[in-house]
């Protein structure tokens, strides 16, 4: 973890004595601080239980429910590094340390404890048998038409006890992830509506992939550019509309994920058009008007031996992972106000079609995601979703007939991989 400075203030004699003794002692006063903090400190604040908020809930109900008194809000505050007590979001993770108690809280229906995943309907079953159901996630196209009310139900998912996570475009390639800039309100309307009258989801991805040419609303060659000033604007106009429907005012609108290694959208704080860079600038510009991160991540190949490869990019860009381990330079680059949402994986895949042989590629996938978790100190990453399950033209993803691939993903499901619980 990246080091931190502490400021404190003593009086003029205090200062003196003690910079007096350190040099009586040969050492640095930093040194002397640090030894004997450490020694105060013990190894108070290494184990704490983890708490995912719901609806109602403050820090003084939290502290009386963890220590029995809520005058310990400030310690969970603290530990937190939470400003304003009153700004507790649905679906935020607080960390309490050195819980007196440790009641798990149940997640919402509609959310899965577990980091498994499938994109698309279909082969959810093979969760299910295994006893671990995790996540489905599910694209819609809806348009721009303000007047469109039409809805979708996801409750034949949520109500078998998967995880639901439903990805919302404007439409695809020419229409564009996002529509032009002039018809943001009208797109912001529509995905209000389309909320509004769904069921069976509260967690929800805003476009996709907005730094590629191919998701430009009127296409790669002609099509307009989503910046993150755009994005962000766009994305706030839907979120107050998904927040605004009855029934929708805690739900979790998700920023999109960012295509890893494309460099298509250059601007002006941003002339290499570098992914992490715009990933940067979109959740800045967001701040706290956001309710979770979605992210990519991708492999070059089928060689489950690079799932934790370190390589590099070549070409400028050094200092970015060229490998599956691209989740880590998005997951370093969180702001540090949003270092407590959750985090969802919505792709991995090879950029290779999968490879159909018994590899373990899946298997290593996931328990690497499961190391990155169990470090206390990471952000959790709630899911790592395979894509894809449904066979489109053009698309060569598709899991269905790779028996190879299917046997390995049901290994991995053998795994307790858990994000919660």
């Amino acid at each position: 973890m990246a080091d931190r400075r502490i400021d404190f203030t003593v009086d003029e004699e205090l200062a003196r004595r003690l910079r007096a003794r350190a040099a009586d002692l040969n050492t640095g006063l930093q040194d002397v601080i640090l030894t004997e903090l450490a020694a105060w400190l013990g190894d108070w604040g290494t184990s704490y239980a983890v708490h995912v908020v719901t609806s109602g809930e403050s820090l003084a109900k939290l502290a009386r429910l963890y220590y029995g008194e809520t005058s310990k809000s400030a310690v969970i505050a603290a530990y937190n590094e939470i400003d304003n007590p009153n700004l507790l979001r649905v679906g935020q993770v607080l960390r309490i340390p050195n819980a007196k108690s440790t009641p798990v809280t149940p997640l919402r229906k509609g959310e899965s404890p577990y980091v498994f995943g499938l994109h698309d309907r279909g082969g959810e079953h093979l969760m299910g048998w295994a006893g671990r159901k995790g996540w489905v996630l599910v694209t819609d196209e809806v348009g721009a038409n303000a007047n469109d009310w039409s809805g979708r139900n996801y409750a034949d998912l949520s109500d078998q006890g998967y995880g639901v996570i439903v990805r919302i475009n404007h439409g695809y390639n020419p229409r564009g992830t996002l529509p032009n800039a002039k018809y943001y309100a009208a797109f912001a309307k529509r995905v209000g509506n389309m909320v509004e009258r769904s069921s069976g989801c509260h967690i929800w991805v805003i476009g996709n992939e907005p730094n590629l040419a191919v998701e430009r609303p009127g296409g790669p060659e002609h099509g307009e550019v989503i910046t993150p000033q755009m994005y962000a604007r766009c994305f706030r106009l839907c979120r107050d509309e998904i927040r605004s429907r009855p029934g929708h005012a805690d739900d979790q609108v998700v920023s999109a994920a960012i295509g890893p290694w494309n460099i298509q959208t250059k601007y002006g704080d941003n002339p290499t058009g570098d992914w992490i860079v715009y990933f940067q600038h979109m959740l800045s510009l967001l701040g706290r008007e956001v309710d979770g991160i979605a992210l990519h991540t991708y492999a070059r190949d089928g060689n489950p031996a690079n799932i934790t490869s370190e390589a590099r990019m070549g070409w400028g860009f050094e200092h970015r992972r060229s490998m599956f381990r691209t989740y880590i330079d998005y997951m370093q680059a969180i702001p540090p106000v949003l270092r407590t949402l959750p985090v969802y994986i919505t792709e991995t895949n090879q950029n290779i079609a999968w490879v159909n042989q018994p590899n373990r590629w899946v298997q290593e996938a996931y328990a690497e995601i499961n190391r990155w978790n169990a470090n206390p100190t990471q952000q959790k990453i709630r899911s790592l979703i395979l894509y894809r399950w449904e066979r489109h033209t053009g698309d060569i993803w598709s899991l269905q007939g790779k028996d190879h691939v299917i046997a390995d993903f049901r290994a991995a499901l053998q795994h307790e991989y858990r994000w919660y619980g």
